[in-house]
C-alpha cells in the first residue's frame, strides 16, 4: 500500500508531537535570537572606557581615571570643570536613575509608566516641586549656578555620545530630555522629600487625638524609647516603668471593643529608615587623628542611591559619595574635614486645617476670608487620557488632595519654601576645620539632617543642617487651624540659633536618629518620635571604654549585630514557658529556640527569628484593639510608633486582666502562650519548614537589592537584581537590616588619612545591566569586607578636552 500504516489517531499524535517539537525549537531559537539582540543592545549601551572626548564649556583639559571598580578620579583645573566632568561620568553610568529621580520629583512618571504612577504624580504636582526648583536656581549665586550649568552640559554631552541608550529607555520606549540646572534642584528636592515627609505621622496622631483619651494618646506616643532617655535625659518620669499610666482608661477602651479579634492596625517596623554616624576625637585614637564613621540606611536598589567619585582641582581633593543628578559630594572628606549625615527624625511638615467660609472659593485666614488661588496641572498618562488637576493654594501652602478627618488641609512644608534649598554644600571644599564646617552647614539648604564632623587637627563636632521651622502656639504633632493667628511658623531658626557640640569631654559623638542633648531645649517640637535610641546607646557604650581606636574598629562597630533590644521578649517568653512546656512538643520547640538565642543577629543565630515574630505579634495583638476607634474614624488608619515598646511592656507587666486584649484568655500567661504558638506557626510557614526547631536568622533575614522597576518582572528581573543573600543584622541592631533597606553605604575616614579609609557600597558603580561594574561590589558589601575609601590604581583613562583644544589633542 502506498498509504500510511498508522491509524488516524496515531497520525494526529505524530502531528502533534512534530508540532510541539518544532514549536519548542522555534521558541528556543527565538529566545536565543532575542538574547543575542538584547546582548547587542546592552553592549552598545555601555560607554567606551578610554580615549579622549571634547566637552564644550571646559576651560582646560580634564582627566578621569577609573580604577578596577570603575570609580572615577577626576583631575581638573577648577571646580566648574571638575563638576562638568562629574556630570559626564555619572550620566554614562546612571542616566536612567537620574531621569527617574527628576521625573518622580516633578510628577512626570505617568507619561512614561502609565496610570499606575498617577497617584505619585498627583502628590508631586500638588507640592509643586518643579516650580520650587526653578526658584531655587533663580536665587543661586552666579558661581553655584555656573556649576549646575556645567554639570548639565557634561550630562548632555554624555547622552549625545551614546551609541545606544540604556536598556530601560529601550524597554519603556522613550528618550530622556536634555538635563537642566533645574533638574539638579529637583533631585535635591526629591531627596529632601524622602527624609523630611512626616505627614503620615501627623495624620495618624490627629486621628488618635480625636479617638482616644488624652492620657492614652500621650502614653502611646512617647518621644523615643528608654535608650533615648539614657542618652539625652529630660527628667525621671520620661522612662520610669512605675510612672503613672492610664490603665483604667485603656481598660475602658477595651471593654467597648467588639468581642471579635482586632488586628492589623500596627505598621511594620521595617517602614522606618535612618542612619548611623559617629566621630571619635584625637584623644581616643592612637596618633591623634579624628575618625568619622557613617552608614546611611535608605532603601536598597540596583543601582544604589549613591555614586562614588573623587574630585581634584585647584589644590582641592574631595572624595566620597555623590547623588546622581546633583553636583555635590554629599558625604566624604576634603582632606581637612570629614562629614557624615543621619536623619533628624524630625517634623518639618504641618497639615493646616482649613476653615471653610460660606463662599466655597474662599477660606478663613488670619485677616478674614481669603480666596483660593488655583494652579492648573496636566498629567499626561501613557496609554490613557490626560488627567487635569486644579490645585488650590493658600497662604500656608497647597491644599492636599487627601482630607484629614473630613477636613481639607493645606501643606506647610519646609522644602516648599525655595529658601530652604540651596547648593551651599558645594563649598565644603573650602572648609578647614570643624568650626568652619559647622558654620557652612548652618547656611546649607537641603534635607534637614544631623551632621557629624571630624577634622585633621583631631577635633569633632555635631550640628544640624537644613532649614528648621520656628513654631508658635503648638508643637506640630497634630493638624491645627492657623486661622486665628495664634499658631503658625515664624520662619526658620537662624544659623546662630542652631545648636552644636564641639569636642565633648567623652571624646566621641554619636547620632543614630536619636534625640541629641540640648535639642529638647532648643526646639522641643523638632521631633516627636526619635527611633534610633538603641543603636546610639549601643555605639556609645562600646566607644566609652575604647582607646586607640582605628578605622578597622569603626567598621567592626558598624557591623555589630548584638541586640539587647529583644532580651525583654526572650525573658518574658521563658518566664511563661517555665511552667507550661511540659510534654507539649510545640512549646518545647519554642522554649528550646528561645533558650538558644546568642543575643546576636548573625546568620547562624537561632531563636531570633521567633523573637522578632513574637514581638511583632504582641505589638499587633495588644495595641490594635486599643486603636479600634481610630480605624472607625479613618479606614486607612495604621499606628506606627518606634517607641511602642515602652507602653507595650508596661501594659504586659501590669498583669491586669482587664487589659487583656482578648477576653478568650483568663490571664496574661495564657494569652502570651497563645501568641508564642501563633508566632511559631507563622514563622514555620514563612520558612517553609515543619517546625521552628533549629531555624536560623539567615533563613529569614535576606537582603534583596532589586531594580526599582524591572526587578519584579518574571525571568528578566533576575538580570537586573542582585542575588538574594542571608543578611546579618536587624532593625534594632547597629548593623541595621530590613528586607529592602539597610546600609546604603558604609564609610569610615579620617581627614588627611584617607588612604586608611573604608567605603562600601551595595551593587556597584554602574546602573547599566551587563556592565562588569553593575554588581561587582555587592559580595563585599554583604560580607562587610573593608573596601578602600580612595579609588585604586588606574586601569582606564579618559581625557576630556575643551572645544578650543588643538586639533592634534582631540585625536
Amino acid at each position: 500500500m502506498c498509504g500510511s500504516d498508522l491509524s488516524g489517531e496515531e497520525n494526529v499524535a505524530m502531528s502533534k508531537s512534530g508540532f510541539l517539537r518544532w514549536t519548542a525549537i522555534g521558541v528556543v531559537t527565538l529566545g536565543v535570537t532575542a538574547g543575542i539582540i538584547v546582548a547587542g543592545i546592552v553592549r552598545l549601551s555601555l560607554p567606551e572606557e578610554d580615549g579622549s572626548r571634547v566637552l564644550p564649556g571646559l576651560s582646560a583639559s580634564v582627566e578621569i581615571e577609573f580604577d578596577a571598580h570603575h570609580i572615577p578620579k577626576i583631575r581638573a583645573e577648577n571646580r566648574r570643570d571638575a563638576y562638568e566632568a562629574l556630570g559626564y561620568a555619572t550620566a554614562r553610568d546612571r542616566l536612567f536613575q537620574m531621569d527617574l529621580s527628576r521625573r518622580a520629583a516633578s510628577g512626570r512618571l505617568a507619561e512614561v509608566f502609565g496610570r499606575e504612577a498617577v497617584t505619585m504624580d498627583m502628590r508631586a504636582r500638588t507640592s509643586g516641586f518643579d516650580r520650587v526648583a526653578s526658584r531655587v536656581v533663580e536665587a543661586m549665586s552666579l558661581e553655584q549656578r555656573d556649576v549646575l550649568v556645567a554639570y548639565s552640559a557634561g550630562v548632555n554631552k554624555a547622552v549625545s555620545e551614546m551609541r545606544m541608550l540604556p536598556v530601560e529607555f529601550i524597554y519603556f520606549g522613550y528618550r530622556p530630555e536634555p538635563w537642566r540646572p533645574e533638574d539638579s534642584a529637583l533631585v535635591l528636592l526629591g531627596l529632601s522629600a524622602k527624609t523630611s515627609d512626616s505627614a503620615m505621622q501627623e495624620r495618624m496622631a490627629s486621628v488618635m487625638r480625636r479617638a482616644l483619651p488624652e492620657t492614652v494618646l500621650a502614653f502611646l506616643s512617647p518621644s523615643g524609647n528608654c535608650y533615648n532617655e539614657r542618652l539625652a535625659p529630660r527628667g525621671p518620669l520620661h522612662c520610669a516603668m512605675d510612672a503613672p499610666a492610664p490603665f483604667d482608661e485603656i481598660a475602658e477602651l477595651l471593654r467597648l471593643v467588639d468581642k471579635k479579634k482586632t488586628s492589623g492596625l500596627v505598621a511594620e517596623p521595617e517602614l522606618l529608615q535612618g542612619s548611623n554616624a559617629w566621630v571619635v576625637g584625637g584623644r581616643k585614637t592612637g596618633d591623634g587623628r579624628a575618625i568619622m564613621a557613617n552608614d546611611m540606611h535608605l532603601g536598597l536598589s540596583a543601582p544604589g542611591i549613591f555614586y562614588r567619585a573623587e574630585l581634584n582641582y585647584g589644590g582641592v581633593r574631595l572624595g566620597g559619595l555623590t547623588v546622581p543628578g546633583a553636583p555635590l559630594v554629599v558625604t566624604g572628606s576634603n582632606g581637612s574635614v570629614a562629614w557624615g549625615f543621619t536623619s533628624v527624625a524630625g517634623d518639618f511638615i504641618d497639615l493646616v486645617r482649613i476653615e471653610p467660609t460660606a463662599d466655597p472659593d474662599k477660606y478663613r485666614g488670619p485677616e478674614g476670608a481669603l480666596p483660593f488661588v488655583t494652579r492648573n496641572e496636566t498629567i499626561e498618562i501613557r496609554g490613557g487620557k490626560a488627567r487635569e488637576l486644579a490645585i488650590r493654594e493658600t497662604i500656608w501652602g497647597p491644599v492636599s488632595s487627601e482630607k484629614l478627618l473630613d477636613d481639607e488641609v493645606a501643606i506647610r512644608w519646609t522644602i516648599l519654601d525655595p529658601a530652604a534649598t540651596n547648593f551651599e554644600l558645594m563649598n565644603i571644599d573650602r572648609v578647614g576645620d570643624v568650626r568652619e564646617a559647622t558654620s557652612l552647614f548652618h547656611r546649607a539648604g537641603g534635607p534637614p539632617l544631623n551632621v557629624l564632623l571630624a577634622d585633621r587637627a583631631g577635633s569633632i563636632a555635631w550640628t544640624m543642617m537644613g532649614k528648621l521651622p520656628k513654631r508658635f502656639g503648638f508643637d506640630g504633632r497634630y493638624s491645627e487651624s492657623w486661622a486665628e493667628s495664634d499658631k503658625g511658623w515664624r520662619g526658620f531658626f537662624a544659623a546662630e540659633e542652631v545648636p552644636s557640640i564641639v569636642d565633648p569631654p567623652s571624646g566621641f559623638l554619636v547620632n543614630a536618629n536619636n534625640r541629641m542633648p540640648g535639642v529638647a531645649a532648643f526646639a522641643p517640637d523638632i521631633g516627636h518620635d526619635y527611633y534610633g535610641g538603641y543603636r546610639a546607646w549601643r555605639v556609645s557604650e562600646l566607644l566609652r571604654e575604647r582607646t586607640r581606636v582605628a578605622e578597622s574598629d569603626m567598621l567592626a562597630l558598624q557591623l555589630d549585630t548584638v541586640t539587647e533590644f529583644y532580651r525583654y521578649y526572650q525573658a518574658l517568653a521563658l518566664r511563661v514557658l517555665a511552667s507550661r512546656s511540659g510534654d507539649n512538643p510545640r512549646l518545647a520547640d519554642i522554649r528550646r529556640s528561645m533558650e538558644g538565642w546568642d543575643g546576636k543577629a548573625e546568620s547562624e543565630s537561632v531563636g531570633l527569628p521567633l523573637l522578632v515574630e513574637f514581638r511583632r505579634e504582641l505589638v499587633d495583638a495588644v495595641i490594635s484593639p486599643i486603636m479600634t476607634r481610630c480605624r472607625e474614624l479613618d479606614s486607612s488608619f495604621r499606628y506606627g510608633w518606634s517607641g511602642v515598646d515602652v507602653p507595650l511592656q508596661r501594659i504586659i507587666d501590669s498583669d491586669r486582666d482587664d487589659l487583656l486584649p482578648d477576653r478568650a484568655y483568663r490571664d496574661w500567661p495564657s494569652f502570651i502562650t497563645a501568641i508564642l504558638e501563633t508566632s511559631a506557626q507563622r514563622l514555620a510557614k514563612k520558612a517553609g519548614a515543619a517546625s521552628i526547631d533549629g531555624l536560623t536568622w539567615g533563613k529569614l533575614s535576606k537582603v534583596r537589592v532589586a531594580h526599582p522597576l524591572l526587578g519584579g518582572l518574571p525571568v528578566i528581573g533576575q538580570f537586573f537584581n542582585m542575588p538574594v543573600e542571608p543578611q546579618r543584622g536587624c532593625v534594632e541592631c547597629v548593623r541595621y537590616a530590613a528586607s529592602r533597606s539597610g546600609a546604603s553605604a558604609r564609610m569610615v575616614v579620617a581627614p588627611d588619612h584617607e588612604k586608611d579609609g573604608i567605603l562600601e557600597l551595595p551593587a556597584g558603580q554602574s546602573g547599566q545591566v551587563g556592565s562588569p561594574y553593575y554588581g561587582d561590589q555587592e559580595a563585599s558589601w554583604v560580607a562587610g569586607l573593608p573596601a578602600a575609601f580612595l579609588a585604586g590604581e588606574s586601569v582606564r583613562k579618559l581625557t576630556l578636552l575643551p572645544d578650543h583644544a588643538p586639533v592634534s589633542a582631540q585625536r
